[in-house]
């Protein structure tokens, strides 16, 4: 394999490694176990898509535009939600339509955003590497989720905490 390949694979199977050390950091330190795993996504991305450095230069700043405008929708869309909901206290029927509606309109504006910034994508990187970009966030999530699941399954020392997986 040649150096170009090698090293950005190892450096994204470095990150994966690492994702569970992120997982018993305290609350306070939230924000920068996001950056973490950003840093990390960014590089998983690069090595699934085989971005050359000048192709990198002009995706990034796409995708992190993206990204950042997704997460807006979806912060929005989690507000929409009734936080800290009394359970014994009943919706209305207008209620709950409004709640369905506001969160069925959030959902289009996502992906109204998803179709724009695709079409921009396929000008950057073309339609295979958007293809493959997807799912490798995909992955990576999963990745990401498997690791905080097998990190929170650990026994806790005391007895307490679920039996390891196999």
């Amino acid at each position: 394999m040649n150096e170009r390949i090698i090293l950005p694979f190892l450096t994204a199977c470095a990150l994966l490694c690492s994702l569970g050390a992120f997982a018993q950091d305290d609350v306070s330190g939230n924000k920068e176990r996001l950056k973490e795993i950003k840093a990390q996504r960014s590089a998983y991305i690069t090595t699934k898509l085989g971005l050359s450095p000048s192709e990198a230069q002009e995706f990034w700043p796409i995708y992190n535009a993206f990204d950042d405008a997704r997460d807006e929708l979806r912060s929005g869309r989690r507000a929409l939600q009734r936080p800290g909901e009394d359970k014994t206290v009943s919706l209305t029927e207008a209620q709950a339509k409004d709640m369905l509606a506001r969160h069925h309109a959030s959902r289009q504006e996502e992906l109204d955003l998803e179709r724009s910034y695709s079409e921009r994508f396929v000008k950057s990187i073309g339609a295979v590497r958007t293809v493959a970009l997807q799912k490798a966030e995909n992955d990576f999530r999963r990745e990401v989720l498997r690791n905080f699941k097998d990190r929170m399954g650990e026994p806790k020392g005391d007895g307490q905490g679920p039996p390891p997986r196999r």
